[in-house]
């Protein structure tokens, strides 16, 4: 199975996907493990950066073809639409067609919270040490100018997790999968 957790920056997706790959195993495949090796070595936005997360990604997810189906394998990313490279999109595209290759559910999780804990959570030191995005007023115009989606996830969820914490987040995600799958074996 494929689970991959979206939301704005700074919503909790690495910090729930850690808690969730301890209570269920498999892989981790975080979205900057991918995109800072373009930062790394190109000017971000520029199509030397695209063209080298791309080659990143397809190596990663060939790697992901040659393991069993039954591996959870888990993502964090942002599933949006609008922005003028439409990678987000792709990159959507890219686990959709990986889940169809690998003949296996795609669960997409959508974590969301509150825009002032978003606010809030965004600024942490801890994101900054990890590259990741630290401005509030670009949350607000990300808030503004995309959308999330999920179209096409095989299950699909939306989680708030304002008032939980990341392993309260984790277990819900984990429940919701047991459920489904107890459902489908009906």
């Amino acid at each position: 199975m494929l689970i991959n957790l979206s939301g704005w920056p700074g919503v909790g997706k690495l910090t729930t996907a850690r808690e969730l790959r301890k209570l269920i195993g498999g892989k981790l495949l975080d979205n900057h493990t991918i995109l800072n090796v373009g930062k790394a070595l190109a000017e971000g936005g520029s199509s030397e950066y695209y063209d080298l997360v791309r080659a990143v990604r397809a190596a990663a997810f060939a790697r992901i073809l040659e393991v069993s189906p039954t591996l959870p394998i888990i993502f964090t990313n942002v599933v949006a639409r609008g922005g003028s490279s439409g990678f987000l999109e792709e990159n959507w595209q890219a686990l959709l067609d990986l889940a169809h290759a690998r003949n296996c559910p795609l669960f997409a999780v959508t974590l969301t919270c509150s825009a002032v804990e978003n606010a809030r959570r965004i600024v942490r030191s801890d994101r900054g040490v990890l590259q990741k995005k630290q401005n509030p007023e670009l949350l607000v115009e990300l808030m503004r100018t995309r959308s999330l989606f999920d179209d096409g996830a095989t299950f699909r969820t939306v989680i708030d997790n304002t008032e939980l914490s990341p392993q309260e987040t984790a277990h819900r995600i984990k429940e919701w999968i047991e459920k489904i799958g107890a459902n489908s074996s009906e």
